[in-house]
C-alpha cells in the first residue's frame, strides 16, 4: 500500500469512528407550574436578579426578562408593564434548564445553581461572583424560587 492509500484508509477509519461517537440527543427541559412561577419565582427574579448589570443582561448564561429592564421587544425596554406570556415562559425555561442536571441525576433541588449560587456559603451555598444574594434559605425570595423549582418534572423524551 502506498502512502496516499494508507492516509486515505486512516482518515476513513477516523471518519467512521467519529460517526459511531455521536452525542446523545438533547433532553427536553423539565416543565413546572406556570402559576407558581408567575406568582413566586418571577417576583423573586425581579427583586433579586434582574439588574441590568446582572441577569437582565442578554449576554449572561441566565438572562431574564424583567419589566422596566430587559424585554423581548426592545421598544418596550423601559416600560414598567407586565411581562408577556412569551417573556414569562422564557424565564421559566431558563430556570428549568439550570435544574435539568440535578433532576436527571436524582439530586436534591437545592443543588440547582439557581438556589446554590446566590445562597451565602455559610448557609450551604456554592458561591456567587457578586457575593451572596440570600443570607439564609428562609428568605421569601429564595423560597419563591424553590417553590417553582419543586414543581418541575422531567418531560418524556421525544
Amino acid at each position: 500500500m502506498n502512502a496516499g492509500a494508507a492516509l486515505r484508509a486512516l482518515v476513513g477509519g477516523w471518519a467512521l469512528a467519529a460517526c459511531a461517537l455521536e452525542p446523545p440527543p438533547p433532553l427536553p427541559l423539565p416543565v413546572g407550574d406556570e402559576a407558581v412561577f408567575a406568582a413566586a419565582a418571577q417576583p423573586a427574579l425581579d427583586r433579586r436578579c434582574a439588574e441590568p448589570s446582572c441577569h437582565a443582561d442578554a449576554a449572561r448564561p441566565l438572562a431574564i426578562y424583567s419589566a422596566g429592564r430587559r424585554r423581548a421587544d426592545p421598544a418596550r425596554l423601559h416600560l414598567v408593564e407586565p411581562l408577556t406570556a412569551e417573556e414569562l415562559g422564557a424565564n421559566a425555561r431558563a430556570l428549568a434548564a439550570l435544574a435539568l442536571e440535578p433532576l436527571v441525576g436524582g439530586a436534591a433541588i437545592d443543588e440547582c445553581l439557581v438556589l446554590c449560587k446566590p445562597l451565602a456559603v455559610a448557609a450551604g451555598g456554592c458561591g456567587h461572583v457578586v457575593g451572596q444574594v440570600f443570607a439564609t434559605t428562609d428568605e421569601r425570595d429564595y423560597q419563591g424560587l424553590r417553590a417553582y423549582l419543586e414543581t418541575l418534572i422531567l418531560a418524556d423524551a421525544p
